[in-house]
């Protein structure tokens, strides 16, 4: 997947060059948005259960928020490209029994790269793809003894997002496909800013 994001990049960079600028107009920006999550948290906690023969009680994040740094170059009037990068709040669960605790931890960091359309009444939409990288921790305690792990994959795979913007502020819907590298998207609504 990575050839894929080499020559994609590729591909880009060949555009711009190919490509005169009409508006030449660099812009930085910040996007915050939220994205709900699936942790499963449910199907560990009767999986824990099943092993120790106890009830086990769940708590767990139901979503993240997502911060995005980004620059966009005007290649034409009605198109850009886009280059940024992002970072989600971890998303926490904790299992609870009469013989231990256990818990898991995870966010997701990476950049991203994107070419965007523009139409003139505001609305935009955009492909690219991304590098990202997921990071994971548990910790379990059991009599008195705790164990911990650390764990991340990295990978890249598709984005896809569309939204609006008037007066240099973003309103959009954003897609992360296969993050880092594993079969799970995160989709995020944001408001993003432009200076």
């Amino acid at each position: 997947m990575k050839k894929t994001l080499i020559i994609f990049l590729g591909l880009i960079l060949f555009s711009v060059q190919n490509l005169k600028a009409e508006e030449g107009q660099f812009r930085f920006g910040v996007e915050l948005g939220w994205s709900p999550i699936e942790l499963e948290a449910d199907d560990t906690a009767q999986a824990i259960a099943n092993a120790l023969g106890e009830t086990v009680t769940a708590t767990y994040d139901k979503g993240v928020f997502v911060g995005r740094l980004f620059g966009e170059y005007g290649l034409a009037s009605n198109m850009a490209i886009e280059a940024g990068y992002f970072k989600t709040s971890s998303a926490d669960a904790t299992y609870a029994a009469a013989s231990g605790t256990a818990s898991e931890s995870y966010d997701v960091s990476g950049f991203d790269i994107a070419l965007a359309l523009k139409s003139s009444e505001g609305f935009f939409g955009k492909v690219g793809m991304h590098s990202s990288t997921v990071d994971g921790a548990a910790n379990v305690t059991i009599g008195g003894t705790s164990y911990a792990a650390t764990g991340s994959a990295d990978g890249t795979g598709l984005l896809i997002g569309a939204g609006y913007e008037v007066d240099n502020t973003r309103y959009a819907i954003t897609r992360y496909n296969d993050v880092g590298g594993i079969d799970t998207s995160v989709t995020y609504l944001s408001v993003g800013f432009l200076f």
